[in-house]
């Protein structure tokens, strides 16, 4: 369900913090860094530093893709942090093409394990098979 106030655009405090907890339980993970209020940095075990800006757009649309890179220095990933959200197909393939990874948080779950192009083209298990 799409929010239309403070956290339309920025992920709630709680969701956040849910993010950092389910990374910090990951074994890949070594530590996670604050970068700002909606960016965290990753440092993984024998896998490269992974920035991500963590999203509460209710559907990222390739606007969205550029506002936010036009606001924030070099991300690697997108995180759109509602179970409920999601994305446009061109969003992620903009994305793509600039080799920046645009995921919902279940998705970014698995990705994390991957570098490069593995990374990129992840598809959660759940939707694989569609």
């Amino acid at each position: 369900m799409p929010e239309f106030g403070k956290y339309e655009k920025i992920p709630r405090p709680e969701s956040i913090e849910a993010f950092i907890k389910y990374l910090n339980s990951n074994p890949i993970v070594i530590n996670i860094e604050r970068k700002g209020l909606q960016v965290v940095e990753i440092i993984r075990k024998e896998k490269s530093n992974v920035k991500v800006f963590m999203t509460n757009i209710y559907i990222v649309s390739l606007a969205d893709v550029y506002e936010i890179l036009s606001e924030v220095e070099q991300v690697d990933a997108i995180v759109t942090m509602s179970a409920w959200n999601s994305y446009t197909k061109e969003a992620k393939e903009e994305c793509k093409k600039r080799g920046i990874g645009l995921f919902s948080f279940k998705e970014f779950m698995g990705a994390v394990y991957y570098d490069g192009q593995q990374f990129l083209d992840y598809v959660h298990p759940d939707d694989r098979k569609k």
